[in-house]
């Protein structure tokens, strides 16, 4: 009957993983062992504190009853050193031996009463050692420890046949787990070579002779010999075989390493020799290592209990700081728990699946607030131990193959820089620049909100400025101080344009045919009609005009108001015809 191929683990995405057991299980129990040892550690350290905080009041104690002897001791002492058969020294000394043992009897209570509360102290932290121990105990019989190097040995002894896994990780720990023999296995009292396989033989060059060296093939026969001790680990196997049952018995050790390499070499009370195996002997001496190799293996799961556990070469027993082997355990697993997190699809969830066969699988799931309630027991200091898990962070990232759609972008208009070029129906010269004393934006004719915006007027032409006469090319003579005025006056306010909800026009052209200026921008021309078109005159200057003129104007500046004033001159200054 073949054998059925271990089942394989799956992370929460379907990804392969290298899992070859239910990995939320082990870390169950791996938290548990945690939280037990960081407890142990907080009662180990409550017991120091109490343990010193009461000697310290024992000795206050103590040495407060001694003061209070020496000092009645010393009223007592003034009176002198009467004879000891006079009624004073008899009383003297009677009070002395009175406060001596008052004050010994008082220190002795003290004492006693210290040495009590220790001892129970001693015992509380023994119960915290027997529970770390047997959660230990309970981890290690279901699960190995995070990255450890296993190794299983068989031993024959006079009492039977002990079996043991020693298991050593890369953070100081080191355990012994003991493992059942079956009565059904093939390791019994009296376990010879040719149970196994047989004709099983070595022919070994050997050095001999007393007088002359001389190098020659010995058979040995190896069906009668009995196999006293196997050790499966590391890269190698071996076996060690007893031609009798006497200790002092000769035999062979027969080492089969996994690269191939065969080596024997020779124990017991025979002098020593140097043993070359024969080619022809090397798979049947081959066939025993793996044999008893896997008869070994499967006594693997057949664990019993805890032997012993050391860290950094200390017994659990007599380690000071617990804590610190829970520290190394959970640092041991957060890598793995941080990459199941990350391939979980479901947020607050650790999952896994693993493969059924006939296209099936099942999930297996824990949530990590069922693990934060195992941290409830627990001081706040004490769970910082359980950071690297990140159980308290952020919900597990989703597959980096899932891109999230690209989020709407807001459409704000926003009114055009003033460097910006003008639309397309607003024309404007240099020349005009100079007379914008305050730009406006206007809304753009192709949007839909424009188009309920009434046209605006029409704006004088460059002809009817006077400066503009000339050309746009050329500037003219400078302006008046009442004309600057006038055109740097602000523009009154305009009412806000009224919200239509369809357009106006059924087809997207602007409204009118010829784009019409804005009216209250200063320096943009309107179209002149053909009897309004007059020849480019220059416009007059003050000098030029006739000094009663002058006199005139200055008497109406006078007994008009300034804006009055610049009207009317304004006026005359486009009805005086130029000078010939």
């Amino acid at each position: 009957m073949a054998q059925r191929p271990p089942v394989r683990y799956l992370f929460g995405d379907s990804s392969e993983s290298d899992l070859e057991f239910d990995y939320l299980a082990f870390l169950r129990e791996v938290i548990d062992c945690a939280v037990v040892m960081a407890e142990c550690e907080v009662t180990l350290a409550a017991t120091v504190e109490g343990r010193r905080s009461r000697e310290l009041e024992t000795a206050s104690v103590v040495a407060a009853v001694e003061e209070l002897g020496k000092r009645v001791s010393q009223l007592v002492g003034p009176t002198g050193d009467p004879p000891a058969a006079t009624p004073v020294g008899r009383c003297a000394a009677a009070i002395t031996a009175a406060i001596r043992d008052a004050v010994d009897r008082e220190s002795t209570q003290a004492r006693a009463a210290l040495a009590v509360e220790c001892e129970e102290m001693d015992r509380q932290d023994q119960r915290q050692r027997v529970r770390a121990k047997d959660v230990l105990e309970k981890l290690l019989r279901a699960h190995d420890l995070p990255g450890a190097d296993r190794a299983l040995e068989v031993a024959w002894s006079t009492s039977g046949v002990k079996a043991t896994m020693r298991q050593r990780t890369g953070f100081g720990v080191e355990a012994v787990v003991a493992l059942d023999v079956p009565a059904s296995s093939m390791f019994g009292l009296d376990l010879r070579v040719e149970r196994i396989v047989d004709g099983v033989e070595i022919h070994a060059h050997e050095t001999a002779g007393w007088l002359k060296k001389s190098d020659k093939v010995v058979a040995h026969k190896l069906g009668r010999y009995q196999v006293t001790g196997v050790l499966v680990g590391g890269d190698a196997t071996t076996v060690r075989l007893r031609a009798a049952p006497e200790a002092s018995a000769g035999g062979f050790v027969v080492t089969s390493q996994r690269n191939g390499e065969l080596r024997v070499e020779p124990t017991g009370g025979a002098p020593s020799r140097e043993i070359a195996v024969d080619e022809r002997d090397v798979a049947r001496l081959r066939l025993v290592a793996e044999r008893l190799e896997t008869a070994v293996r499967g006594l693997a799961e057949n664990r019993t209990g805890l032997v012993s556990l050391e860290i950094d070469g200390v017994p659990i027993a007599q380690y000071e700081h617990p804590r610190m082997f829970a520290e190394r355990l959970i640092a041991a697993v957060a890598p793995t728990v941080q990459k199941i997190a990350r391939r979980s699809r479901s947020p607050g969830e650790l999952v896994l699946r693993r493969l059924l066969g006939d296209n099936r699988r099942e999930e297996i799931f824990i949530s990590t607030a069922e693990l934060r309630k195992r941290l409830d027991g627990l001081p706040s200091h004490a769970r910082e131990v359980f950071a690297p898990l990140q159980l308290d962070g952020e919900p597990a990232r989703s597959a980096p193959d899932e891109p999230r759609p690209p989020a709407r972008q807001t459409v704000e208009v926003k009114p055009a820089p003033a460097s910006a070029p003008a639309p397309a129906e607003r024309t404007v010269t240099p020349a005009d620049r100079r007379f914008d004393t305050e730009p406006e934006t206007r809304p753009d004719a192709r949007h839909p909100a424009s188009r309920a915006v009434p046209p605006p007027a029409p704006m004088p032409t460059a002809m009817a400025i006077p400066e503009l006469r000339g050309g746009p090319g050329r500037l003219g003579p400078p302006v008046p101080a009442a004309e600057a005025w006038r055109a740097s006056r602000p523009t009154p306010p305009r009412g806000e344009p009224p919200v239509v909800d369809m357009p106006m026009f059924e087809d997207r052209s602007p409204p009118f045919a010829t784009p019409r200026a804005d009216p209250t921008l200063p320096g943009v021309p309107r179209p002149l009609a053909a009897s309004e078109t007059k020849p480019p005159t220059a416009s007059p200057r003050a000098a030029d005009k006739p000094p009663e003129a002058a006199a005139e104007a200055g008497r109406k500046r006078s007994d008009d108001s300034l804006g009055d004033a610049i009207d009317r001159l304004l006026d005359d200054s486009d009805d005086t015809p130029l000078p010939r």
